[in-house]
């Protein structure tokens, strides 16, 4: 598409790269947003912490958000470097370019354009507070990008309806009487109490949910125990659940904390259940990812093919005040890339020019 810079694009994602930064710390990566928006004569509001958003304002009826989150992850154990091991950097500069094209194209659009650039996704918060700030004030509907290995590099995917998961977390104390190893009838064994519930979870979705609908409950830590032969006062066990439909959710809740009586009855343990609200299911409007289907064959953007996701993502609470889509932009390059969140993970150059040109194609189509 004409005006697009892919070698600013290039540079920004380079840069932005470089700043990875904590959840609600992204204060160097915000710095350059703001910098680059200045640049394109852009304002802007800043929102919690190191949000940024502002409009395009054309004097249009309608507005169209576009939103990109900023947060970086963890690369060593201890914290003290960050990565944009989720691509992040991809995100905000899919944004800055279209920004960049639509301000030089300014006159031919007939949509006010949101620009929504959102920290602490990682922590699934970062959307809530920019909404109280108030960067859906006013708007039509709302987009996002996201890159991903799951689709070869060039090409943008979609997904009608349910597209990514809703995301709980939960915690749970397995508590009992410590006791030796040798003799597990004078106390309470809450190491085998605790195996018994994880592996007992699993049934609650093989046998009491519908086999047509989505669901997911795994256990990703575990911690009890300062000794081979004692039986431990108290394990900690932490999990997430995932679901795109409300009453699979509730049958989870329901379960696990069914299944979590049986076994304090049985051990004569106690236990205590905390569930952590995440986000909602991302649910894609249908006639927006059918305008955006329809553009990328007319304007021959390649698409390739994704299957809805158990990830969860914040994106999920903009939603319910606007209907979107989410748009996934490829970065496999042959036969595998590094999954998501991994050490490895980067994003090459070009790979959001396919969200760029399909995001500019949608504004102008307005």
């Amino acid at each position: 598409m004409k005006y697009i810079d892919e070698s600013q694009m290039n540079i920004d994602l380079k840069e932005l790269y470089d700043r990875a930064e904590p959840s609600m710390k992204e204060y160097k990566t915000s710095e350059y947003i703001k910098k680059r928006l200045t640049e394109m004569g852009l304002s802007y509001t800043e929102a919690f912490v190191t949000g940024v958003f502002g409009t395009l304002d054309v004097g249009a009826e309608k507005t169209i958000a576009l939103r990109a989150d900023m947060d970086g992850l963890p690369f060593d154990e201890e914290g003290k470097e960050y990565s944009h091991l989720c691509g992040h950097n991809a995100n905000m500069t899919t944004l800055l370019t279209t920004l960049n094209v639509m301000v030089k194209m300014k006159d031919k659009l007939n949509v006010n354009v949101r620009f929504i650039f959102q920290p602490a996704e990682e922590l699934v918060s970062g959307s809530v507070e920019m909404i109280k700030a108030g960067c859906m004030d006013g708007v039509s509907e709302i987009l996002a990008t996201h890159t991903t290995p799951d689709v070869e590099f060039g090409k943008a995917a979609l997904v009608e309806g349910g597209t990514m998961a809703g995301s709980n977390h939960f915690d749970i104390i397995f508590k009992g009487m410590s006791t030796h190893a040798a003799m597990p009838h004078m106390g309470t064994d809450t190491v085998t109490a605790a195996a018994e519930y994880i592996m007992s979870c699993q049934t609650i979705l093989t046998r009491k949910k519908s086999p047509i609908l989505d669901g997911l409950i795994s256990f990703g830590k575990i911690n009890g125990g300062s000794a081979s032969n004692i039986l431990p006062e108290e394990v900690r066990v932490g999990g997430t659940f995932r679901h795109f439909e409300m009453i699979v959710k509730k049958l989870i809740e329901h379960g696990m904390k069914v299944r979590l009586k049986a076994i304090e009855d049985f051990y004569g343990i106690q236990t205590d259940f905390t569930i952590h609200e995440g986000t909602p299911p991302v649910i894609c409007d249908k006639t927006i990812v059918g305008k955006l289907r329809s553009l990328c064959e007319e304007k021959n953007i390649p698409l390739g093919e994704y299957e809805k996701s158990m990830g969860g993502e914040d994106f999920a609470f903009y939603l319910e005040h606007a209907p979107g889509a989410f748009i996934w932009q490829g970065v496999r390059k042959g036969e595998s890339h590094p999954p998501l969140h991994n050490k490895k993970y980067t994003v090459p150059e070009g790979a959001t020019l396919p969200g760029v040109t399909l995001l500019c194609e949608y504004l102008l189509s307005q």
